[in-house]
């Protein structure tokens, strides 16, 4: 799969992350990350990238400690976003006059259950995206490989779309510091829900 574009958004309604995919072939892939999911996979993720941007840098030999690591990723990152075009609109595929849209999961977005990301020596990082619901005899899934670029397209969209959901809130999932009592925002008239 040659990506195209990649999208993530928050949707209010549905409480998840929708991310759509798709390819200068004319596929688009959907996913829905909960937020059970998207916040046990968010420091994973970056740790990944970090790792991986270390061994794409002449093997990260030359760095041993994590705090160097992180700052060559974030370096690289800065300069991969400098250069991203965020502005033009995620074009759906079913919009596009020249492609025969196809969706090959179907319509339904796929209900991640399970990722599983695969560095891969002097090359792309591999991610699979799994589907496996009680009930389902054949889960559903695919697995895309995503260059520097991308990756670090994917996580600016992701951490866009978690600051919108604020599931982090009240905690360091993006890096943040934890608010502290005094700051808090007062929530004694909103009603409270459990996920």
């Amino acid at each position: 799969m040659n990506i195209h574009q990649l999208s993530a958004r928050y949707n209010q309604e549905q409480d998840r992350i929708l991310v759509r995919i798709n390819s200068t072939e004319g596929t688009e892939m959907r996913l829905w990350l909960t937020r059970r999911l998207t916040l046990a996979l968010w420091p994973t993720l970056n740790k990944a990238v970090v790792e991986h941007v270390a061994r794409q840098d002449g093997g990260g030999t030359h760095l041993r400690d994590d705090a160097s690591k992180k700052m060559l990723a974030d370096f690289q990152r800065e300069a991969v976003l400098r250069d991203a075009d965020f502005s033009t609109p995620y074009q759906d595929i079913q919009d596009a006059p020249d492609t025969a849209a196809t969706l090959p999961l179907g319509s339904a977005p796929l209900l991640v259950t399970e990722v599983r990301i695969t560095p891969v020596a002097n090359g792309p990082l591999k991610i699979a995206f799994n589907e496996q619901l009680v009930g389902q005899a054949n889960g559903r899934g695919f697995q895309v490989e995503l260059a520097p670029p991308l990756v670090h397209g994917l996580v600016q969209l992701l951490e866009r779309a978690l600051h919108q959901s604020a599931w982090g809130e009240g905690s360091d999932v993006l890096g943040a510091p934890p608010l502290q009592a005094s700051d808090a925002p007062v929530l004694a008239d909103r009603p409270k829900y459990l996920n």
